[in-house]
């Protein structure tokens, strides 16, 4: 695994950069189409976090640019849905 840097993010900020699930981030680090590392949190003995590289994110939104582009359309549908329940 490589070394994370500095400007490496966390599971749950990937997981509203793509507007998806933090499982699904982890699913997607687990086939390796992200890549991560795991960073051990200090001060807590047994606890630690994934943080995920921004390029892969970047490769990632370039790769599958129709699974990305499904997510925020759905998203929009359901919104458009709920706001026409209202009037």
């Amino acid at each position: 695994m490589p070394n994370p840097r500095k400007n490496w993010i966390t599971v749950q900020q990937t997981a509203a950069a793509l507007e998806t699930t933090s499982a699904e981030i982890c699913r997607l680090l687990s086939v390796g189409r992200l890549v991560g590392s795991k960073q051990k949190t200090a001060g807590r003995p047994g606890r630690a976090q994934w943080l995920v590289d921004p390029k892969s994110i970047s490769r990632e939104k370039k790769k599958h640019p129709e699974r990305w582009r499904k997510s925020k359309n759905r998203r929009d549908a359901k919104w458009a849905r709920y706001r026409l329940s209202l009037s």
